[in-house]
């Protein structure tokens, strides 16, 4: 009889977790608190955990209690959806972190092909009249960058990141900060960006880039 009415409470521990109404990483309410809740011994409700614990992951912190987590993978979609919070801040630094790499790959293993399209969007940024054409071709750039990696989740998660770019907090601060003498700048830095891929150097190419990064962060954060 014990064992049916704890195998009872499991499956009433369980929909709650599945309805949401205990999210994940949430304190299980101690053993006393589900004893008097359900009419039953503390023994019952320790059974009745452990049977839970068949289906769903849970964790006992000595002094803290004890902890659950549904089995619904975190799906990739949600994952984004959480990383549209991100801030101008922390997109520069992993900016810094990921296109650094990304250039010093491009220069080891991109086609002359390859290299051609950075090149003709480093040249339609030069010509460029207007903030929203410089745009344009500063993002092929440093997309084309990526695809010369040649590597292809690299190359994703910049793509990841473009999407972030253009949300309107960031396209404001860009818009803000745009000059024509910062134009100029930026169209210098890539030029020995280019230079620095062309000649195969991925040291100087990662330095460039590194160079480049630090001037749009000081322009846009005001750093």
């Amino acid at each position: 009889m014990p064992q049916l009415v704890a195998d009872g409470i499991a499956r009433s521990l369980k929909e709650r977790i599945d309805s949401g109404e205990w999210a994940d990483g949430s304190k299980m309410p101690p053993e006393r608190e589900l004893a008097d809740r359900f009419g039953v011994a503390r023994n019952t409700i320790r059974r009745a955990i452990r049977m839970l614990g068949d289906s769903v992951p849970i964790s006992r912190e000595v002094g803290r209690g004890t902890f659950f987590q549904s089995n619904e993978q975190t799906s990739l979609s949600e994952i984004i959806g959480r990383m549209k919070g991100a801030g101008p801040a922390d997109m520069m630094e992993i900016r810094q972190l990921l296109e650094p790499t990304a250039a010093a790959f491009a220069a080891t293993n991109a086609s002359t092909g390859e290299l051609a399209q950075v090149a003709k969007a480093h040249r339609r940024a030069v010509a460029a009249t207007d903030m929203p054409d410089f745009e344009h071709w500063d993002a092929e750039l440093h997309h084309g960058i990526f695809a010369c990696s040649r590597n292809e989740l690299l190359r994703e998660i910049h793509n990841v990141l473009q999407v972030l770019r253009n949300q309107s907090t960031w396209l404001e601060m860009k818009k803000r900060s745009f000059s024509e003498e910062r134009r100029q700048r930026y169209c210098r830095e890539h030029q020995v960006l280019v230079d620095a891929l062309f000649r195969r150097d991925p040291d100087a190419a990662r330095s460039g880039m590194q160079t480049h990064l630090r001037t749009v962060e000081s322009n846009i954060l005001r750093r």
